[in-house]
């Protein structure tokens, strides 16, 4: 939470440090303005910490888990490039072994052609036209014929052992690759166990808290404080960024915008929870693992756990636009980070507490949430 109000300090800074040197009363003005920012997040900081003291010992063991796991996924999706760009690797090298296997062969085939020849001259009996000089101007030819076929073998002879030499390395080189491939492997399917196990210790976890939640009036209490806490992290968000000018907003957008994920939506906007409580975005259910992408153009604002949404990560659109993502397996870019239209920035998880896997969207327009069908095709 420190390095997110760092984050929007330095974004709030950054107007004055790309236009002109303010003046003094400006630059005292600034700073008042930012003192305000910073004392609000501090104060919202404190709610939310205070919240997050309440937390029952088996919510507290699921955020620590759901934490794990989302550290055991990046690093997974991380061996997936590595291998990717060793494949990427052998298949080059092998080309180059073949070409040079091919040039090898052209090699050997000249020398043999030159072998040949230098067989087929030497049937004139060098010693014998030294002795005989019957025709001075034919004995010289023949001698630069026989300096220039025993330079070429000399040449290819030399040209063929650095083509085998250079061979042995490109297969020396295939080797390697090929073993750091199978190392990366092994290390993936470890991480996939690691994960899996993590995985089956989440869902225990979850039928615990379910037990514990039981009560309808608790339940009903719980949703409204994780609602609450939503909102204050919000709005937050909204006045630290309220001077943001680099991005212009999704009014230009609407209708056009491709969803966050592939799947289903199981909840709809303005549907009725329990005790009330109305859905304030959609829920799409979706596989895990899945790329859950921005819908346009923004800067990463929040990426954290929070009760009941889990792992969320929150994006700035620029003119009081914002979008929300929930219960994420984990979380790609960091907070601060600029990411681009259909840009993947988590995989689809059941953080927060979920059975399933599923993607919380909401869209948010001045801090008010808004119907996201009207937004995405």
């Amino acid at each position: 939470m420190k390095h997110w109000l760092l984050v929007l300090i330095c974004l709030m800074l950054a107007p004055v440090a790309w236009g002109q040197q303010p003046s003094a009363d400006e630059q005292a003005a600034t700073e008042a303005q930012l003192e305000q920012i910073a004392a609000e997040l501090k104060r919202r900081e404190a709610a939310i910490g205070q919240r997050a003291e309440q937390l029952s010992l088996t919510e507290r063991e699921l955020k620590q888990l759901e934490q794990q796991m989302a550290s055991v996924a990046s690093e997974l999706n991380t061996t997936t490039n590595q291998l990717a760009d060793i494949r990427a690797r052998i298949t080059d090298l092998q080309r180059q072994e073949q070409q040079l296997e091919s040039d090898l062969q052209q090699q050997l085939h000249l020398l043999e052609q030159q072998l040949d020849m230098a067989y087929r001259m030497g049937k004139h009996d060098y010693l014998k036209l030294i002795l005989k000089q019957q025709d001075p101007a034919k004995f010289e030819r023949l001698l630069g014929y026989y300096g220039y076929f025993n330079r070429a073998r000399i040449s290819e002879l030399a040209t063929i052992r650095a083509t085998q030499q250079q061979l042995e390395q490109v297969r020396a080189d295939v080797l390697d690759q090929q073993q750091q491939l199978e190392q990366r492997l092994q290390q993936q399917r470890q991480q996939q166990g690691v994960l899996k196990a993590q995985q089956t210790e989440q869902q225990q976890l979850v039928k615990r808290l379910r037990r514990e939640q039981s009560a309808d009036q608790q339940r009903i209490s719980e949703l409204k404080r994780d609602q609450e806490s939503l909102e204050q992290v919000l709005a937050a968000i909204q006045a630290a960024m309220r001077d943001e000018p680099r991005l212009e907003g999704l009014a230009a957008l609407k209708g056009k915008m491709n969803w966050p994920a592939a799947g289903r939506v199981q909840r709809v906007f303005g549907q009725q929870r329990s005790g009330g409580v109305i859905w304030k975005g959609v829920v799409i259910k979706a596989e895990s693992g899945e790329p859950v992408k921005a819908i346009a153009d923004g800067r990463v604002l929040f990426a954290n756990w929070l009760r009941g949404y889990g792992l969320i990560i929150v994006l700035d659109h620029g003119d009081g636009y914002m979008s929300l993502y929930g219960h994420n397996q984990t979380v790609l870019p960091a907070v601060g980070d600029t990411v681009r239209a259909n840009e993947t920035i988590a995989l689809v998880g059941q953080s927060g507490g979920r059975e399933d896997p599923a993607v919380y969207f909401e869209v948010r327009v001045k801090g008010d949430a808004v119907n996201p069908v009207n937004w995405c095709r």
